[in-house]
């Protein structure tokens, strides 16, 4: 199935939601394909829209799956956290744990299905947390951010699921709606990492019941930002940000910035400049700190006297191979629990049996422009996972793009 050019374009910022509007009144079915050059509130870089025959259905940072469904039901509903259904969850998340790049319509279906037939959460659920993930990522990034978008078409046949869709114009003015009750509420909350504490003198003066003064402190005990506050009690941000707006008038809370944390040190070591280069530019544009290495032999000598929060490793180098690069850190004790990444151009089955033998884990360079965005998300996903950012960390970094003029053979391997 091939798509127009028109369908891909370039956009500064709040040149986004014009653009849906115009291309998505059409019957499409596919992802739209978002790469941010700039994105001021949040550091990740492409974003996936899901739209069936012209409705919205899903967005997030991967297209629609299994696992990204059951994840973004259980951050909107309650119950599906509670102990009576955890055990049912977790059943299914076994079941339909696949790769996240799998969107098999009859797994989606059969996801859903079951979490009806197990009354584990109801359709008005289901379609209450797939609008508010919506209206949360346009408000990050429909409108302060700039890039490129391009549409990846799928065959209606390969996307049918049992989700009925919101029309993209309905959600934009919602969209825009919440763009100015946030302008409204900066002055109170100037990021939603900010965290809460309680005043004291003005709690003791103000007449409160048990159940409400029990209740505020709750909602501050464990020194949570409001973002988390919002994940723990399966709200809106909006909404948890108006309710602490209105706390904050009353003298009741107080915010405090997140505080500072020691930036991670990403290492990468390989024989390509032009990978090294890049490599460097994306992930310091996420907000690590990178060292990298064309030399193994320099790499290792100062590993052993760094702190490294992670390593990338390439395989073929002069001197010392990647595999052997790994053997020569594990004997560092000061190193041993320090996650292992083998960068690779060379997919191969004895590769990825040695990475994982070695403890460590495998990811493949792009060696087209068309590989470059599942890169940049595997590459985001792996940071994510074994040396997550604090947030306020992400926020200060603007993105800089993986720059895509790879060629085959661009000493990549």
């Amino acid at each position: 199935m091939t798509i127009s050019a028109s369908y891909c374009f370039a956009f500064q910022t709040q040149e986004l939601p014009q653009k849906l509007v115009q291309l998505t009144k059409e019957t499409l079915t596919g992802y739209w394909l978002c790469t941010f050059s700039s994105c001021k509130t949040n550091p990740i870089e492409t974003w996936y829209l899901t739209v069936f025959q012209g409705r919205v259905v899903c967005s997030g940072t991967q297209p629609l799956s299994c696992d990204g469904l059951l994840k973004l039901f259980r951050r909107y509903s309650s119950h599906l956290r509670r102990d009576t259904v955890k055990q049912a969850v977790q059943d299914l998340e076994k079941q339909f744990s696949v790769d996240h790049r799998d969107t098999h319509p009859a797994l989606l279906r059969k996801l859903l299905v079951s979490l009806h037939q197990q009354k584990l959460i109801s359709a008005e659920e289901m379609r209450r947390a797939l609008r508010l993930q919506l209206l949360s990522d346009f408000d990050q990034y429909l409108f302060d951010t700039a890039g490129d978008a391009q549409f990846l078409p799928v065959s209606p046949l390969d996307l049918q699921v049992p989700i009925v869709g919101f029309g993209v114009e309905e959600l934009l003015t919602e969209a825009i709606e919440r763009q100015t009750s946030w302008h409204s509420l900066q002055s109170h909350i100037p990021s939603m990492d900010h965290i809460p504490s309680l005043n004291m003198k003005v709690m003791d003066h103000i007449n409160l019941t048990t159940a409400q003064r029990q209740r505020l402190e709750s909602l501050v005990s464990d020194n949570q930002p409001l973002s988390e506050i919002a994940v723990t009690l399966a709200q809106d941000p909006l909404d948890i940000a108006k309710v602490f707006t209105k706390l904050i008038r009353q003298g009741l809370v107080a915010l405090e910035p997140p505080a500072r944390t020691e930036t991670p040190t990403v290492f990468v070591v390989d024989d390509s400049p032009l990978l090294l280069k890049q490599f460097e530019r994306l992930v310091s544009g996420w907000g690590y700190s990178v060292r990298s290495f064309e030399n193994p032999v320099v790499a290792l000598q100062t590993l052993t006297c760094s702190n490294p929060g992670i390593i990338f490793l390439d395989v073929n180098m002069p001197v010392i191979n990647g595999f052997v690069l790994v053997k020569q850190i594990r004997r560092q004790p000061e190193l041993a629990s320090v996650p292992l990444i083998i960068l690779t151009a060379e997919k191969t089955l004895s590769n990825n049996w040695r990475a994982r033998w070695s403890g460590c884990k495998f990811l493949s360079k792009p060696l087209t422009p068309e590989e470059v965005p599942q890169f940049q998300l595997e590459l985001q996903m792996i940071l994510t996972e074994l040396v997550p950012l604090h947030k306020q960390q992400q926020a200060d970094k603007a993105v800089q793009p993986f720059e895509r003029s790879y060629r085959l053979g661009d000493n990549l391997a």
